[in-house]
């Protein structure tokens, strides 16, 4: 049988809360879902009173302590059960870890999940293999993906409570993050920060822009009329510029596929490297960088900021 570690969330019963329901503790105070209440049923003494094991409807007291457990890695692998990660994984870092999450430094040119072809080359392997704590890549939950070429900072949930939070956050916009690019031309005085507002389409797999230069289909975008594709916001400001390219850092109301650099090239700034909206300027990838990340630890509500500047950034 696989050995499962729980972790718990504990609440201490005021005194104006005598009188409510266990459940409403959990909902009101725990901030879990419904169906997070019902999976604990199934884990053994999920939900207590003082320490005792006891029903979602039953009465709490003043002075009580309602506790909810969950599961926190299931199995446990030992040092010689780990994967090992194809090549070198040096270039993954793991900038912070504690028991519900971790935060990797993604280099470009690793895809996030393992695909077709990279089964145990993607950051998901990679970053598990750093973590503390032996972990499987499967226990890992990305929030958030970013594209095999885009650099920076990618969260993973270790465990489901954890993953539907930080999900729950990135809907709500609690979860925000920054992007650095490179883009061609520089910006006039008027137009170093603006809003874009455009809304976006995947082209469809019958039209001869979804298909590489070898024939290959490939996943692009483009612009389309409001109400007919996704609505996507981009907020960006010019940090530097010369008179040839300017460095753009941005933060998205949405999180479209390929969104930043759809923005930006229809806006007259396609991003260098970037062939598929941009130009052949003998960039190796489109110069994309996360750097900077911000949500609260999902059971404590700790806000949590971190920053990633790169030297070499958009090599």
């Amino acid at each position: 049988m696989p050995q499962f570690d729980y972790q718990q969330l504990c609440h201490f019963v005021l005194p104006e809360q005598g009188g409510l329901s266990v459940e409403t503790i959990l909902k009101r105070f725990l901030h879990l879902t419904p169906r997070e209440i019902r999976h604990a049923k199934y884990i053994p003494d999920g939900i207590q009173k003082n320490g005792v094991s006891c029903r979602t409807n039953a009465v709490v007291q003043t002075g009580d302590t309602i506790t909810f457990r969950y599961a926190q890695k299931c199995p446990h692998l030992s040092e010689d059960q780990v994967l090992p990660v194809s090549g070198d994984s040096a270039g993954v870092r793991i900038l912070y870890e504690d028991s519900d999450l971790c935060v990797a430094d993604k280099p470009s040119g690793m895809v996030c999940h393992a695909s077709h072809g990279h089964y145990s080359d993607s950051l998901t392997h990679a970053a598990a293999s750093l973590l503390k704590t032996p972990t499987a890549p499967s226990e890992l939950r990305c929030i958030g993906r970013l594209d095999k070429d885009t650099s920076g900072l990618v969260l993973f949930a270790k465990n489901q409570l954890a993953a539907a939070r930080l999900s729950r956050q990135r809907e709500s916009g609690a979860l925000k993050k920054e992007y650095l690019a490179l883009v061609h031309h520089p910006f006039s005085e008027e137009t170093q920060k603006e809003t874009i507002r455009l809304s976006m389409e995947q082209i469809p797999g019958d039209d001869p822009d979804s298909f590489d230069p070898s024939g290959k289909r490939i996943t692009k975008m483009r612009i389309c009329k409001e109400g007919n594709g996704l609505w996507a916001t981009t907020h960006y400001e010019a940090v530097l510029q010369d008179p040839f390219w300017a460095v753009v850092c941005c933060r998205l109301e949405t999180g479209r596929t390929h969104q930043i650099r759809l923005h930006m090239a229809s806006i007259g700034h396609p991003l260098f490297g970037d062939p598929l909206y941009g130009v052949r300027d003998g960039g190796t990838r489109a110069a994309l960088h996360d750097w900077k990340l911000h949500f609260l630890q999902p059971m404590t509500g700790e806000p949590i900021d971190l920053e990633n500047i790169r030297t070499h950034m958009f090599d």
